[in-house]
């Protein structure tokens, strides 16, 4: 017999006091500050990069260390696991199921909407 399940959200709103307000509105001014220095760097960091892989690329070099730094050309690959291809090969559901296994994941502060990819 299949198994019903239900997720469940809720919502608390709590009002803060002004000086807690106060506090959390220069910590985030402070965050917005350093957010856009760093996504200015981090930019800038890409493009160089790209430009040092080029020419490892054109010179076809995969590893090279200058004064002391080494620039190595990583790439590979990952794996998952194809839920309907299992199935189709013989695996069942309740195997699938059987094997998953779900972790917590560390809480952490997300500031603005959604994560952007």
């Amino acid at each position: 017999m299949p198994r019903l399940s239900a997720t469940v959200t809720t919502t608390t709103e709590t009002t803060l006091d002004v000086q807690l307000q106060a506090r959390l509105r220069a910590l985030l001014s402070t965050y917005h500050t350093l957010k856009t220095d760093y996504d200015l760097i981090k930019g800038q960091m890409e493009e160089e990069v790209a430009k040092m892989k080029a020419i490892l690329d054109d010179e076809q070099v995969q590893k090279v260390v200058l004064d002391g730094v080494p620039l190595t050309i990583v790439g590979g690959e990952s794996s998952s696991l194809d839920k309907l291809k299992f199935v189709e090969l013989g695996g069942s559901l309740e195997m699938l199921a059987n094997a998953t296994v779900k972790k917590p994941k560390k809480k952490y502060l997300r500031i603005g909407g959604e994560k952007e990819e």
